[in-house]
């Protein structure tokens, strides 16, 4: 078995059944977890304080998301190594999130062995996409025709996340620290770059390319 003693890791996710489990698998194999947290906002946060070896990051999580809040480290220290660990199969996230500097993503239902290859390549200076991601990705890559939400930019993606998921526009303007026009602005490129006119429109793209879980529809 290997042993990465002065290897420390930063966990960040919402459920803490799942921070439990990573953090006792990790320590089996050695690591350090030297801190947890819940939100997006706390992945910042830790960040700065502990400058971990690796943060192992959640996507959906209340407030700002782990997208955000990996954009928001990479801005304070471009060095980060953060590995995206999401429930999302769908090669959409995946793309934005490699696309936003991940250096990694591991799907929830992969196993054990997947996630710890994942984490020491990415502490030894490698990326790392999973195998079942990887085809997902040549896949679409070769249908690219149905991949509109690849239109949007980084920003545009996180604030059609947050609008999909029910949050207001101011509420969305406090999570960005961005102005309520700004994000006003943003939502009508959105709805432009995807041709759609409502937000009950958004919601469906939503669901049909795994963004969010069914749902009922919006008035």
């Amino acid at each position: 078995m290997n042993y990465h003693t002065n290897k420390t890791i930063l966990l960040v996710d919402d459920h803490v059944v799942v921070r439990q489990g990573l953090k006792n698998l990790l320590q089996q194999w050695g690591y350090t977890v030297v801190a947890e947290g819940g939100s997006g906002e706390e992945a910042i946060v830790l960040w700065q304080k502990h400058q971990p070896s690796l943060a192992i990051i959640d996507l959906d999580m209340s407030g700002i998301g782990g997208l955000e809040a990996l954009n928001r480290i990479l801005l304070r220290d471009k060095s980060a190594k953060i590995l995206i660990y999401s429930m999302h199969e769908d090669s959409i996230f995946a793309m934005r999130a490699i696309q936003a500097g991940a250096k990694g993503y591991v799907i929830k239902t992969d196993d054990a062995q997947t996630l710890l290859d994942a984490v020491s390549k990415i502490i030894n200076g490698q990326r790392y996409i999973g195998q079942k991601l990887a085809q997902n990705l040549a896949i679409d890559h070769v249908n690219d025709n149905r991949r509109p939400l690849e239109k949007l930019s980084a920003r545009e993606f996180e604030v059609f996340r947050q609008i999909v998921d029910g949050n207001s526009l101011t509420q969305i303007s406090n999570s960005l620290n961005i102005s309520y026009k700004t994000v006003a602005n943003i939502q009508t490129q959105i709805k432009q770059k995807l041709d759609v006119q409502t937000t009950a429109n958004l919601v469906h793209l939503a669901i049909l390319h795994g963004v969010v879980g069914k749902r009922e529809p919006l008035a």
